[in-house]
Order: structure tokens, then sequence, then C-alpha cells
């Protein structure tokens, strides 16, 4: 489920880079900021390197969240009051997602514009709610009930 969204998200990344004339920007805009510290995005050319180390970055931490999901997913198959437990962490994981593109955005000025980014992970994390609804359908329709305290 992590991988889907990890290569949804790449591939939106590299779509608009390309679109841009700079293939591999985003990935290197986000090893910079994140490895090296660079604050402007002019200061940025797109290495073998720092595109490679973001990308290993990106999808562990797309894997670890997928694998935290599925944990969750397996857990509430067996106690549905862990279903509420998930409905609060993706509101929480929400919320820091939309500190980091704000910070993000802050930090690399208008090259990487809070929309691009914000588009990407939406369309991954759509990619990952139709997974999870797919294989866990039956368990997300019990989500109100769960939520109610039932």
């Amino acid at each position: 489920m992590g991988l889907i969204g990890a290569a949804i998200v790449m591939l939106w990344f590299f779509i608009v880079d390309l679109a841009a004339g700079v293939p591999l920007r985003t990935p290197a805009l986000l090893g910079a900021a994140v490895f090296e510290g660079v604050r402007y995005a002019a200061a940025v050319t797109p290495t073998a390197g720092l595109v490679a180390a973001y990308t290993a970055l990106h999808l562990a931490g797309f894997m670890a969240f997928g694998l935290l999901v599925a944990g969750l997913l397996a857990l509430a198959e067996r106690e549905e009051r862990v279903l509420a437990l998930i409905f609060v962490l993706g509101c929480c994981l929400a919320v820091v997602f939309l500190a980091m593109v704000y910070l993000l955005s802050q930090w690399l000025g208008q090259a990487l514009t809070p929309a691009i980014f914000l588009a990407g992970h939406l369309l991954g994390a759509a990619a990952m709610v139709g997974a999870v609804a797919y294989f866990h359908g039956r368990l997300l329709r019990r989500m109100p009930e769960a939520l109610d305290g039932e």
C-alpha cells in the first residue's frame, strides 16, 4: 500500500518536472532541503546523488506508513475499537502533513509550490485509500460504529 502511494507521488512529481523542462527537479530540491539544508532553489542542481537519496527516504517513509496502516488494519480485524484509533491517527497525520507542506513551501519558495506538493500527495493518498477500500472494505464499512463507541 505504501509503495502504491510512493509510486503515484513520484510519477506526479516527474510529470510536473518534465512539463517544466527540468526532469527530477523536485526530488533534487527536496533532497537538497533535507540533506544539505539548502534554502534557495536556485542553488540546487539536480544530481543523481540528491535524487537517489531523497527517493530512498521517500520510499522508506511511505513503506513505513504502509506497514503501520497494514498492522493497524490487521489488529482492527480482531478488535474493532482500533478503527477509532486509525481515524484519529489519520486526522493527526493530515495536520502534520499540512504543516510540512507549509514549511517546505516557505523554505523552497516558488520552486515547489504547495499546490504541486499537495496535489501529488492527495493523488497518492487517494490511491492508498482505494487499496485499503479494496482489501478491507468490510472493515471500513464498520468505521461509523467504531467511532460511535459501539
